[in-house]
C-alpha cells in the first residue's frame, strides 16, 4: 500500500514577514559590522579611503562629505584629511543686525541678475535661497562677493609660494595688499563712502625677493551690479617708475606668474554677472578647513625656511603644494555653485563649495576649455578679531593647485579685518606708487 504524500504545508503571511525581516536584519547588521564610527583625529589617506567610505562621522559617512575632485587629490595627489568635530561659528553681531536690517530691501533682477536696494550685511539670508529658484546659484554669489569683512581687508604678511610636484620648493613672492570696501562697512562708521560709483578698491606692492620689489596692481571695481562697466586696473613697473593701466579684461589674467588668476580670490572673486550663469547644483556636506591654526605665516622664521615660515602647507613630501598633515579638516553645509564663465575665460567652469550659514568658500576647481580638471582649490579659514574687534570668517590660506601642470603657488596670510585707522584715500594709486617707490606708507 502506497503512502500518500501530501504538500507541505505552505508558511503563513505573518512566518513569510517575520522571516524576511529577520534576512534584512542579518543582512544590514553584516553590513553594519564593518562600518563604524570614526574618532576625531583620525587621518584618511588614499591607503585607507576606500575601507573608511561607509564609516561615519558626526552621523554622515565618510563618503558623503568627499565631493569627486576632493576624492580625487587624496588618491592621486598625496592629499590627506584629518578630521575633527565642527565648531559652530558666530558672525559678527554688526553682520547679524545688518542683515536683519536690509536683507528685506534687496531685491533681484532675474532679467539681468543684478540686485538693488542693498546697504550691508547678507543680501540673501539662508532661508530665503531655495534650490528650485533658478537664479538661486547668482544669489550664493551675491552673498559671497558683499562685504562680509567688516570695512577693510588686511591681507597681512600675504606671500605666494611656487611649488614644483616633483622637485618641491622653487621661491617665495612677498607682498604688501589691502582692499577697502566703500559699501557694506560695519567698522561703526557711515557703511558707505564717496559718491557711490565705486564698490572696492584693491592694492597689491611686490616686497620680497629685492628683484620684484616694487612691481604692484591697483584695481578699482565700480558700483555696477550688471558689470557692464569693466574694472580699471593699473600696473606700476619700476622699470620706468610708472603706472600703465592694464585692459578691462584684467580680472581673468594670473596675478603675476602664479598659477592664481585675479578671479581666483577667495575662489571666486568675480560679481556673478561677470559669469554667463551661475548654477546652485546642491546642498550637501563636505570636509573643509573652517579653523585653520593660528598663525599661517610665521614671520619670526627666515624666508631660507619656507616650510617653517608657512607652516600650514605641507612642503616636507610630494606632491608639496597640500595642507599640513595637522590641519583639521571638519564636516561643514555648503552650497555647490558651478559658474560657466565667458568664452574668453581660461576656464569653461569653475565649482565652489560656499558655507550655507554665511558665505565663505572652502573647496573648489576649475575645468579647461577642453572640460578637463585643470586647477584644485582648497581654502584654509580661520574666525578671527579685527582690530576694532570685529568678528569675521577670514580666508587665511590659499592652495591654487595645477594638476596638469603638476605646479602650485600657495599664498599664506595672517589676515585680519578692519585694520586700525585705514582711510579711503590710503588704498589709492598715489598709494601704490609711494608704497612701490618706499616714498610713503
Amino acid at each position: 500500500m502506497h503512502q500518500q504524500l501530501r504538500p507541505a504545508a505552505r508558511p503563513s503571511v505573518r512566518q513569510l514577514a517575520t522571516g524576511g525581516t529577520l534576512g534584512l536584519m542579518l543582512l544590514l547588521g553584516a553590513h553594519g559590522a564593518h562600518a563604524k564610527a570614526l574618532e576625531p583625529g583620525f587621518i584618511i589617506t588614499k591607503d585607507n579611503l576606500a575601507s573608511v567610505k561607509s564609516d561615519t562621522f558626526e552621523g554622515k559617512t565618510i563618503a558623503s562629505m568627499i565631493p569627486e575632485k576632493l576624492e580625487w587629490m587624496i588618491t592621486n595627489y598625496g592629499l590627506t584629511i584629518k578630521i575633527a568635530n565642527s565648531k559652530k561659528i558666530e558672525m559678527d553681531p554688526k553682520y547679524v543686525e545688518a542683515t536683519k536690517k536690509w536683507s528685506k530691501d534687496v531685491k533681484f533682477n532675474p532679467a539681468d541678475r543684478t540686485i538693488s536696494g542693498w546697504k550691508a550685511g547678507m543680501p540673501f539670508p539662508p532661508e530665503t535661497i531655495k534650490m528650485d529658484d533658478p537664479n538661486a546659484g547668482d544669489k550664493v554669489i551675491w552673498n559671497l562677493r558683499a562685504a562680509t569683512y567688516g570695512a577693510t581687508m588686511d591681507l597681512r604678511d600675504i606671500a605666494w609660494v611656487f611649488l614644483d610636484a616633483k622637485k618641491g620648493y622653487e621661491r617665495v613672492q612677498a607682498f604688501q595688499s589691502r582692499r577697502y570696501y566703500m559699501e557694506g562697512r560695519l567698522d561703526g562708521g557711515p557703511i558707505s563712502v564717496g559718491d557711490g560709483d565705486i564698490s572696492q578698491k584693491t592694492y597689491f606692492v611686490a616686497h620680497y625677493p629685492q628683484d620684484i620689489r616694487g612691481l604692484g596692481t591697483f584695481s578699482v571695481r565700480y558700483n555696477q551690479p550688471d558689470s557692464a562697466k569693466p574694472d580699471d586696473s593699473y600696473a606700476y613697473l619700476k622699470s620706468v617708475r610708472r603706472t600703465r593701466r592694464l585692459s578691462g579684461g584684467a580680472w581673468m589674467d594670473p596675478i603675476g606668474g602664479t598659477d592664481q588668476l585675479y578671479d581666483d580670490w577667495d575662489i571666486w572673486d568675480a560679481w556673478p554677472t561677470k559669469y554667463t550663469q551661475n548654477k546652485l547644483v546642491e546642498k550637501r556636506w563636505v570636509l573643509a578647513i573652517a579653523h585653520s591654526p593660528e598663525v599661517s605665516v610665521d614671520t619670526t622664521q627666515p624666508w631660507s625656511e619656507p616650510q617653517k615660515r608657512f607652516p600650514r602647507i605641507n612642503m616636507a613630501e610630494p606632491p608639496f603644494a597640500n595642507p599640513a598633515k595637522d590641519v583639521e579638516w571638519e564636516p561643514r553645509e555648503v552650497y555647490v555653485v558651478e559658474g560657466t564663465p565667458p568664452a574668453e575665460h581660461p576656464y569653461s567652469k569653475k565649482v565652489a563649495y560656499i558655507e550655507v550659514d554665511f558665505p565663505r568658500p572652502y573647496l573648489g576647481y576649475a575645468l579647461d576649455r577642453k572640460g578637463e580638471f585643470w586647477k584644485m582649490f582648497i581654502f584654509q579659514n580661520r574666525p578671527d578679531t579685527g582690530d576694532d574687534g570685529y568678528k569675521a570668517v577670514m580666508p587665511v590660506v590659499g592652495h591654487i593647485i595645477d594638476v596638469k601642470r603638476g605646479h602650485a603657488t600657495n599664498w599664506s596670510s595672517n589676515m585680519k579685518s578692519n585694520p586700525k585707522g585705514v582711510k579711503d584715500t590710503d588704498v589709492s594709486l598715489n598709494v601704490l606708487e609711494e608704497v612701490a617707490t618706499g616714498t610713503g606708507r
